[in-house]
């Protein structure tokens, strides 16, 4: 058996160590910021009977929108549904990806079945493509769009392109070059996770809470927006 290469074991050993403690603590930073905000901001609304039930609800409507995909740009919503659930099960359910957690961190669960996953990662590939040239093609979509968000694109369609290729005995290219090419690709995006778009993979199922609390204003509160919109003569709530 060939032994691995010294730059790709260091990607894979401290590399990846360092890319899981920035994302964990940042990501914890986040949520902790997200939930001491919301936590003050309830104990000085005016009112504090949030229908809890009713922003749970709401929450899974959305982190699991089927039914919604198809009301405004269906091809684009499709498109982008398809694009985080193959991120997600390529990346958490991949056999060689949980091996790689397994001896970094002592932690794994059950991989999915490979030729799943390949499916999953080839429609991962064309949608996240079709995304790409929807916001370089589109003008609203391309008004919008950062310069991060192009390089957010490109580092999961580089992950995804080069860890598909390295899996295939037709692959033509050199297997520990593309190997680290796909781990630094890798490691990259983890390390922005946290100051990223892609906080959100935490932060989304707070967001119905936190805006349910923002509109139980504190005393006097309304008054307050009013002058904030109309100026001091604005009209009574």
């Amino acid at each position: 058996m060939t032994p691995t290469p010294t730059w790709l074991e260091i990607a894979r050993g401290p590399l990846f160590r360092f890319a899981l403690v920035v994302v964990v603590v940042g990501l914890a930073r986040l949520v902790f910021l997200a939930v001491w905000g919301m936590v003050a901001a309830l104990r000085h609304a005016g009112d504090r009977n949030l229908p809890y039930a009713q922003v749970f609800k709401d929450t899974l409507v959305w982190l699991f929108p089927i039914h919604r995909l198809h009301h405004a740009r269906p091809a684009y919503s499709y498109a982008s549904f398809i694009f985080h659930v193959g991120i997600i099960l390529g990346m958490l359910f991949l056999q060689n990806h949980l091996d790689l957690l397994r001896s970094t961190v002592g932690v794994s669960w059950p991989a999915l079945p490979r030729s799943l996953l390949d499916i999953f990662t080839l429609a991962t590939i064309t949608t996240g493509f079709y995304l790409l040239l929807h916001r370089l093609y589109i003008r609203s979509a391309r008004v919008l769009s950062k310069a991060m968000d192009y390089i957010l694109l490109l580092l999961l369609l580089n992950i995804f392109v080069s860890g598909y290729i390295a899996g295939r005995p037709w692959n033509p290219i050199p297997y520990d070059g593309l190997m680290l090419f796909h781990t630094i690709n890798g490691l990259v995006l983890i390390i922005l996770i946290p100051f990223t778009k892609i906080a959100h993979c935490v932060l989304f199922p707070l967001v119905r809470l936190a805006s349910e609390i923002a509109w139980h204003l504190t005393p006097h509160g309304g008054a307050d927006v009013v002058r904030t919109l109309y100026g001091t003569e604005g009209r009574k709530i």
